[in-house]
């Protein structure tokens, strides 16, 4: 039975009841203080492909869309597995759309989710029995596509004894990669911390989600998601199994095509740049006033990372870096770093290239980009695909004021309209208590 929709409040509460040990302090906090985000690594698999001069816009193009999710956690209590008490967690967690219509932002739709996470088939080998409730599946084997057909707040359950997403093994074959053994039910940071990177996936894998249903109702309409695009569709086969190829095998046409589908009018703003090209580190003094597009040559992912997105580079993505606010850089900087106030904008191929060109291209670069392949792209860059390039760029950078109010990074580097999606998002987020009485009956 996939993620069931009869699942309700009440039946958490009766299976909390009797599998969990309740926290009497309501559990540990997820209140953790912000991470000032500088660039840690240089990319090397980088090629510079041209430096555009940034410009506001006099008037923005109407209905831009823009896509944030939010989360809350808490570890409320524990269930005991031979002597020992293993933390269990449960996370609220919102994807949101905004509609920036004649420079006034309406909420288009949100989705969400409560999910009770822990690695439920460790700890049922070592107890001889299953304590995942009855009827209901891991959303490791089941699929968001089937989650809100009756409401817009389903309850899913996530097993961290193995990953998300699915990785090739040394046959080849696709598979979930352990990362909890019936041996570490002890080990509670590590159980509490890999709750924490799945809570980051879901929610990614969320945004996904509604990232797709808003594609299809917004008539082409640009999507502006907060973070990385590629890292996303790691988890689309969650969302429909019939799209896993998407992230499996470019090289297919028919994946290239659904995929060409998907990314054709979304674009990602990071504003956690752990990584930049080797080249860029010499160019920072000349950074003013132009944004550096980059193409990757080679796909990098660190499969060892889970939940930490910055570790993944594709090949069909280019990236602009800029400072999108460097006027404050001396006003109320908070770190001391050539790279603070740097932002990436990540923009699929398929956003300034036709339908057959991609094809073309991607079933024969998916992994990394031949000789041929990067010449292919220069010239799209340098031609037909340059003002496209360009006015969409101007088109973000055109959104740096007004400054969101926020901490003092952030203030460097998040475009307003995102902010208020997640302004909007987190007023609608359970606050701890409300988390906790989740369990209680």
């Amino acid at each position: 039975m996939a993620q069931s929709s009869t699942f309700k409040v009440e039946n958490l509460k009766q299976w909390f009841k009797n599998t969990v040990h309740q926290f009497p302090n309501l559990g540990l906090a997820d209140d953790d203080p912000e991470e000032q985000y500088v660039a840690q690594y240089t990319v090397k698999d980088s090629e510079l492909l041209d430096i555009i001069r940034l410009s506001s816009l006099d008037k923005l193009q109407n209905d831009l869309i823009f896509i944030d999710g939010v989360m809350r956690y808490r570890v409320v209590g524990a269930i005991e597995v031979q002597g020992v008490y293993a933390p269990l967690v449960i996370a609220h967690l919102i994807a949101g759309a905004m509609k920036l219509s004649n420079r006034e932002l309406i909420p288009l739709q949100k989705k969400e989710l409560i999910s009770v996470v822990f690695p439920f088939a460790a700890a049922s080998r070592r107890l001889g029995y299953s304590i995942i409730p009855a009827r209901v599946t891991p959303i490791e084997f089941s699929r968001f596509g089937s989650l809100f057909r009756n409401s817009n707040r389903e309850i899913i359950f996530s097993d961290t004894t193995i990953t998300l997403g699915e990785y090739r093994d040394q046959n080849g074959q696709f598979t979930h990669r352990p990362l909890i053994n019936e041996n570490e039910m002890i080990a509670s940071s590590k159980i509490i911390s890999t709750a924490k990177n799945r809570i980051k996936e879901l929610l990614r894998t969320l945004e996904l989600y509604l990232l797709i249903e808003t594609s299809k109702s917004t008539n082409n309409k640009l999507i502006i998601a907060d973070g990385p695009i590629a890292p996303l569709f790691k988890y689309i086969g969650l969302i429909d199994p019939n799209l896993r190829g998407v992230v499996r095998d470019l090289r297919d046409a028919r994946n290239a095509k659904n995929a060409y589908d998907i990314l054709k009018n979304v674009v990602g703003v990071v504003k956690k740049v752990a990584k930049i090209p080797e080249s860029l580190t010499i160019n920072f003094n000349a950074l003013s006033g132009d944004a550096y597009l980059y193409l990757w040559t080679r796909l990098i992912e660190d499969q060892e990372a889970e939940g930490r997105e910055d570790n993944y580079l594709s090949t069909y993505i280019l990236s602009a870096l800029f400072r999108l606010r460097e006027e404050l850089l001396f006003e109320n900087y908070p770190v001391f770093s050539p790279t603070s106030g740097l932002i990436r904008v990540d923009v699929p191929l398929p956003v300034i290239m036709s339908g057959s060109e991609w094809i073309n291209w991607i079933t024969c670069n998916s992994e990394e980009i031949s000789d041929q392949g990067k010449n292919d792209i220069k010239q799209i860059v340098q031609s037909t695909g340059r003002n496209k390039l360009t006015n969409l760029l101007n088109t973000i950078y055109s959104l740096r004021y007004p400054i969101p109010s926020s901490t003092p990074y952030r203030n460097l580097v998040e475009l307003y309209p995102i902010k208020e999606v997640e302004d909007w998002l987190k007023s609608c987020l359970l606050s701890k208590y409300e988390l906790a009485s989740l369990t209680l009956s």
